[in-house]
């Protein structure tokens, strides 16, 4: 195992996060893989998303460059196809997702700094709904 020290872990945090604020939830909620990610309508979509999370990652002291919303999905945009989510695989399996550890700490963030992520939290509300829902049904 390699140790990697940085002064900037607040920023790598957020990074991380913001790759997973639009893969796993648009993943789980469409049911489709990664390509769901090849159309223009979802990317426009994701943007927004994210430039709302990079708002609130930035009052939260993660210093992200200007254009970090579309360094995220074109990085989202590289993995393969056919590649699913933790999300996606959560839901297909009827498990309960990980949603307050990634979209729920966007808007818990949101609040606790007063920026507004009202997309984020369209998303929160679906996603509680939809890994509450398999639970709902027993599975």
């Amino acid at each position: 195992m390699r140790v990697l020290l940085t002064q900037g872990f607040e920023t790598l945090a957020w990074q991380k996060l913001l790759i997973n604020a639009i893969a796993n939830p648009i993943t789980a909620l469409t049911l489709q893989r990664q390509s769901v990610f090849r159309r223009p309508d979802i990317q426009e979509l994701c943007l927004a998303i994210l430039h709302e999370a990079v708002a609130v990652a930035r009052s939260n002291g993660a210093r992200l460059a200007d254009d970090e919303a579309e360094r995220t999905l074109r990085t989202l945009l590289t993995y393969p196809a056919e590649a699913g989510t933790s999300m996606y695989f959560d839901r297909l399996a009827g498990r309960p997702f990980e949603v307050e550890a990634l979209t729920g700490a966007i808007v818990a963030a949101s609040e606790r700094c007063g920026v507004p992520a009202p997309l984020n939290r369209v998303l929160l509300t679906l996603l509680r709904a939809a890994s509450l829902g398999g639970a709902l049904l027993g599975k």
